[in-house]
């Protein structure tokens, strides 16, 4: 599990950046298992209630204005959703169209460029080699 500061927002930036990566797992019209393994992992940090858990749940195939939503966010929450969209985007090993232009709209309204965007995948690449070098050891 990656350390933290999500628990530490307020729990209405911990719901709105919850929602961001709802609106990211269902930008293509459909969540795979393996978006929604990574979003229930992602939930599970936000402290967010069971009730404002399922909430969330259940509206991850509704419609996002991204734009308000966005403007209603902190910049450093909006950086930290960043992140962790760049992870789900990356969990399928690719990142196509739909997914490269939230990416860069998120990073612009935290005031970041594409060159932050591409530099956060490139982590998420070295992060998975990490975690096979892990299975590797295990001759898993």
């Amino acid at each position: 599990m990656l350390h933290d500061v999500i628990h530490e927002m307020d729990p209405s930036e911990r719901f709105q950046y919850a929602q961001l990566l709802a609106y990211l797992a269902s930008v293509d019209g459909e969540i795979s298992r393996i978006e929604m393994a990574f979003y229930e992992q992602r939930l599970g940090a936000t402290l967010l209630s069971p009730e404002r858990k399922q909430q969330l749940r259940e509206s991850m195939l509704q419609q996002l204005d991204l734009d308000a939503h966005l403007a209603k966010m902190q910049p450093r929450s909006i950086k930290l959703a960043l992140r962790d969209i760049c992870l789900m985007t990356m969990v399928d090993r690719e990142v196509d169209d739909s997914e490269r232009a939230v990416l860069n709209k998120v990073a612009a309204a935290a005031g970041l460029t594409q060159q932050h965007v591409d530099q956060l995948l490139n982590w998420t690449v070295k992060g998975f080699h990490w975690m096979q070098e892990g299975y590797n050891v295990l001759d898993y």
